[in-house]
């Protein structure tokens, strides 16, 4: 359809060739060229005034979809419970999601690619998120760079602190200064990429914001923070998965010892005295059980940790956090600050309704994002045996 007329001109034009041609038939009159042009047209306005009626009954549909999905001036959907980097980055992410899917659903052909193409969305995993109070995943701890990485396509490189041997001293005058070992190396590493698919839903349901939303942030953001966060830090290196932190070479390892406080107390010291600050505990929320319930005699006898975890970290020396990516008897102490998850570009959001899925009214999301991590101080991470 190409016109200048308005919805109203297109309408009216059909009307007078429907009333003219009706005239001529009740008085069986043979019409002028003229009069067959006029049909004509009129002919041609109504058809375009159908095909723009529809168009405008799909941009109401369209707009209160996107109103549905969180668009200016709607009502929020409800969010994320919870505190933390994962809650925040899921709330954060599905909304930023939702404000590019309507910026493609505003343009031209804008339904069409958003139910057979891919969309550039934001990194789950970068969101500028600011938690307060406590941390309450890895992902709280570790850097997030602001802006994605840049590199010669999917490597990078980095520096890895590998020795740290302190010799400062007074020294007298004329005495050779003596010198500390501060021993790094070059890490060369390739950015991993992270996906999963949705399951195969109905085609009508991206016409229902609500519910794509919830698939958005519940499923398919939450599931690549997992993911993501199981190999920072337990990642084997193996086929394209990071090096998680326990599986880097030079940490430093912590034998159980008489008993769990002991073990944990001495990984603690193990780090003080090589002048590391660790930041965060990692445990296995099983692993934090069994601490909050020690007994002073045993198993019976007054909690040794009246106000629970809260009274185990001033023990400790530092925070703890729960993951259960952690293997139960394995504890985790080190400081955070010296980890790095790296976003190598945009995540993307691809919809498919090709093949069976097409016959069926069927539709998958993928959900994809290029990620990096770097370890640049081994040395400052200890792993404990909690268990015999």
């Amino acid at each position: 359809m190409s016109t200048t007329k308005t919805y109203s001109e297109l309408l009216d034009s059909g009307r007078k060739a429907r009333d003219l041609a009706e005239q001529l038939l009740l008085t069986k009159t043979d019409p002028t060229l003229e009069q067959l042009a006029t049909i004509e047209a009129g002919q041609k306005d109504a058809a375009d005034a159908v095909v723009m009626a529809r168009k405008i009954k799909e941009s109401r549909e369209l707009n209160a979809a996107i109103d549905a999905l969180g668009g200016p001036g709607s009502k929020a959907t409800g969010g994320l419970a919870g505190p933390g980097f994962k809650a925040s980055a899921r709330a954060s992410w599905a909304k930023a999601v939702g404000d590019r899917l309507q910026t493609v659903m505003r343009t031209a052909d804008g339904a069409k690619a958003l139910v057979s193409g891919s969309v550039d969305v934001p990194s789950v995993a970068g969101q500028p998120v600011e938690i307060a109070g406590r941390p309450t995943s890895v992902l709280d701890l570790i850097q997030k760079p602001a802006s994605p990485a840049t590199g010669q396509g999917n490597a990078f490189q980095y520096l890895r602190q590998q020795t740290r041997t302190n010799n400062a001293a007074a020294v007298a005058d004329g005495a050779t200064k003596p010198t500390s070992v501060y021993t790094f190396g070059a890490v060369e590493d390739t950015f991993a990429v992270y996906a999963h698919m949705s399951e195969v839903l109905p085609l009508r349901y991206l016409t229902d914001f609500d519910g794509l939303t919830d698939i958005l942030r519940d499923q398919l953001g939450a599931g690549l923070l997992e993911a993501i966060e199981a190999d920072v830090i337990a990642g084997t290196g193996t086929g394209d998965s990071f090096t998680g932190v326990l599986n880097t070479s030079g940490i430093q390892s912590q034998a159980f010892a008489t008993d769990l406080l002991t073990s944990m107390s001495n990984a603690k010291f193990k780090l003080i005295s090589a002048s590391q600050d660790p930041t965060a505990w990692v445990l296995n929320p099983t692993d934090a059980q069994k601490l909050e319930l020690l007994r002073e005699s045993g198993s019976t006898g007054a909690f040794l940790f009246r106000n629970g975890l809260k009274d185990a970290e001033a023990f400790l020396g530092a925070p703890i956090v729960l993951s259960t990516q952690m293997t139960v008897g394995t504890g985790l102490l080190g400081d955070w600050r010296t980890v790095e998850l790296l976003v190598r570009e945009d995540d993307h959001v691809d919809t498919d309704t090709s093949g069976v899925l097409f016959e069926k009214n069927q539709f998958r999301m993928r959900v994809e994002g290029r990620y990096g991590l770097k370890v640049g101080r081994p040395l400052s991470f200890v792993k404990t045996a909690l268990a015999a």
